[in-house]
């Protein structure tokens, strides 16, 4: 069954061909390797000579069956194999020569499909294991057992020189969620995930990550993480091992706070199968004001740190503030643009100033929101650029419970910006200070007060 997503992820279940397919891409993600190592050399079976690889010790050798000089010459064969036919002779050259004999079929498929989505050259695009796919559903529905922590990836962190790391890619807390284990146990916001659960978190997908740090409910789980505690232009780290036992976290997406004269502060952590029932809540309460005398004063969105969601999750909020006409359009595979509209029924008539809070991790569906309602100058964006993705995925489940992500089709905002990789820029540019980053509560909020305040005049 197709569900559409908009997270950092279409179609019908793999037949046997692609199935086969697929391990051709796990070959072809080893070749790469080989090539950034030394140089690639063609199927050993096919040479005869000892090859070194480029700045290895001398007896770190591919050996074959042909003379060096023929290797040298040979022309490259032309064949009528078909695709399918190569890759099961693959898998039968792993399985016949490689050093060890307990090579894991189900650990080579998958590293196959996961090759093959690579090939794309899409980073939103994605295979989920069972497990991973269960616990993606899990996360969806509002409940999880896990530490309490939103993570994302930076690319190419190396941390503190001293540590002469390799730049790759590492996972990196967001928030921790309020009250979760992981703010308990001095988890930060922008502590970098070096090691979960013994496993090194290099150029390893979130997924992957997410796997090690679900568990039952009361085991512990170990981190090492790494801390810039300086911002100056020779910043230091230190590193610290942290045990955090796991517990259920219960998601309530939407949190409402009322502010002073009578300004309603809505935070909207994503966009869940929860988030229209509670900003449909929130939103009623805020029409009828703190008092219950009227609507508020004036609405603060604060989509800061939200990664995304649910398409349709996104749709029905954006009906509730703007009244018709496109709420984002999607450009299709087929060239076709497809306007997904405002359900007008839906539409609470709110008539008070709007400011929507954004920062560089506001991404997806939030950034489908606050386009939704800065296009239609129903709102004055506030705080830095949004993240900038611009794709829309559709699940796929897989005959063996699992599924893959794949994009279908980018979106544009209601005047038809494209935002890919660039974001939204706000109206207001404020830089988070110290206590925005903490509790929100810092120059980026003050001045969506200010703001609001001054459109009461």
């Amino acid at each position: 069954m197709k569900k559409p997503i908009l997270r950092s992820v279409w179609g019908s279940r793999l037949t046997l061909a692609v199935t086969i397919l697929l391990a051709f891409a796990a070959g072809y993600g080893w070749r790469a390797q080989v090539n950034e190592a030394g140089r690639w050399l063609p199927p050993s079976s096919r040479l005869s000579a000892y090859l070194s690889l480029q700045n290895s010790p001398s007896d770190q050798l591919f050996a074959a069956s042909a003379s060096a000089d023929q290797a040298a010459t040979a022309e490259p064969k032309k064949s009528n194999v078909k695709p399918y036919e190569l890759l099961d002779e693959v898998r039968r050259d792993i399985e016949n020569n490689f050093y060890k004999k307990d090579v894991d079929e189900t650990q080579l498929t998958y590293g196959a499909v996961r090759g093959m989505l690579a090939s794309l050259g899409d980073r939103f695009t994605r295979f989920m294991t069972p497990e991973d796919y269960r616990e993606f559903q899990v996360k969806n529905n509002g409940e999880f057992v896990g530490i309490g922590a939103r993570i994302s990836t930076v690319e190419k962190y190396a941390g503190d020189p001293s540590a002469h790391r390799q730049p790759s890619s590492r996972p990196i807390i967001v928030s921790p969620i309020e009250g979760g284990p992981a703010i308990k146990a001095g988890l930060q916001k922008d502590d970098v995930l070096l090691k979960v659960a013994g496993h090194d978190t290099a150029n390893l997908s979130l997924d992957t990550v997410v796997s090690y740090i679900r568990g039952k409910a009361g085991t512990p789980l170990h981190l090492t993480v790494e801390r810039k505690t300086s911002a100056t232009e020779k910043a230091t780290y230190k590193q610290i091992d942290m045990t955090i036992v796991r517990d259920v976290i219960e998601v309530h997406p939407v949190h409402l706070n009322w502010l002073p004269k009578d300004i309603a502060w809505i935070q909207l952590d994503e966009f869940n199968k929860k988030s229209d029932e509670e900003m449909t809540k929130a939103l009623n309460a805020v029409k009828k004001g703190s008092n219950g005398n009227g609507p508020a004063k004036g609405l603060i969105i604060d989509m800061r740190n939200n990664p995304g969601g649910l398409l349709d999750s996104v749709v029905a909020i954006a009906s509730r503030l703007v009244p018709s006409g496109p709420i984002v359009f999607t450009h299709e595979r087929t060239g076709e643009m497809r306007a997904m509209n405002a359900d007008k029924s839906r539409y609470l008539g709110l008539k008070i100033p709007i400011v929507v809070l954004v920062n560089n991790y506001s991404a997806s569906a939030a950034e489908i929101l606050t386009g939704a309602l800065k296009d239609n100058n129903l709102a004055t964006v506030v705080g830095e650029h949004t993240y900038g993705k611009a794709s829309v995925q559709v699940l796929l489940d897989l005959s063996n419970g699992g599924a893959l992500a794949i994009t279908t089709a980018h979106y544009l905002t209601p005047a038809k910006h494209d935002i890919s990789n660039k974001g939204i820029a706000p109206d207001v540019v404020v830089k988070a200070n110290e206590a925005d980053e903490t509790n929100g509560r810092g120059d980026q909020l003050h001045k969506a007060m200010a703001i609001i305040a001054s459109s009461q005049l």
